[in-house]
């Protein structure tokens, strides 16, 4: 177990990443700060008043995929050409120390401080442009499903960028979204066809929807129960997400110099 995991070693590697791109990290944060403050800013200047918690909440799970999507795909970039990986290659630590590296970065590490620069910055514009008004804050106090759903998305999402970044030597942003849209269009080709042999009857359906069946007036709804689709939307992107961390590592173990 030591030739592939190692506390003290992963406390070096850990430390010697945060020392060589904190300058960087800093930077980012700065801009995504800024960023977050002239979307909440120029909207809440457009319409005279409090934005709505639906908007917030819509703001708050867009910037996270997206600043979450390009920080992602940045994380093994240097890994796409073999000038560029040698650093990383060399480094006297195991594959696995280096991709849970990664992985702690861009996944707990940048959802705990994009949503905290996103309260706060939130909370200060709702407060300074409330001017007496009421107005109600995306604090994820209205249960467990506010954030739940953005975190499982960009857990999804995560998984797919580590994959493209390091699958792909060049344009891997490019190159993932090509092979993402790909993959959803032989799914839904797929899913179609599988229906017509099965369920004649059936109307098209997305995968993994509801299904109506029938010919003429009489049609019938095949659906899960309330609590097992709940239940099924949880665990599906959790399962395709760690197939794609898996998959991520195992590339990651056959790279050389």
């Amino acid at each position: 177990m030591n030739q592939y995991f190692n506390f003290t070693r992963f406390g070096r590697v850990l430390r010697q990443h945060t020392t060589e791109h904190l300058t960087s990290y800093l930077l980012s944060t700065a801009v995504l700060a800024g960023g977050i403050l002239v979307v909440l800013g120029t909207l809440t200047y457009l319409t005279r008043r409090p934005l709505e918690r639906e908007l917030q909440i819509v703001l708050f799970d867009f910037g996270l995929l997206a600043a979450g999507l390009l920080f992602t795909a940045s994380v093994f970039a240097a890994l796409g050409s073999p000038r560029g990986a040698a650093p990383a290659l060399l480094l006297p630590a195991s594959h696995l120390e280096k991709y849970l590296v990664a992985w702690l970065w861009s996944l707990p590490v940048f959802v705990v401080l994009y949503t905290g620069i996103f309260m706060l910055i939130n909370l200060a514009v709702l407060q300074l442009a409330s001017q007496g008004q009421p107005y109600e804050v995306y604090d994820f106090s209205h249960g467990a499903r506010e954030w739940a759903t953005p975190l499982l998305s960009y857990a999804l999402l995560h998984s797919v960028a580590l994959c493209g970044a390091i699958y792909f030597q060049r344009l891997h942003i490019i190159k993932t979204a090509f092979w993402v849209f790909g993959t959803l269009a032989v799914l839904l080709i797929a899913n179609r066809q599988l229906l017509k042999i099965m369920l004649p009857g059936s109307s098209p359906i997305a995968p993994f929807g509801d299904v109506w069946v029938g010919e003429g007036r009489q049609h019938a709804l095949l659906t899960l129960p309330t609590e097992q689709w709940h239940l099924a939307l949880m665990l599906l992107p959790v399962a395709l997400a760690v197939l794609l961390w898996l998959a991520a590592y195992t590339r990651l173990t056959e790279k050389q110099i």
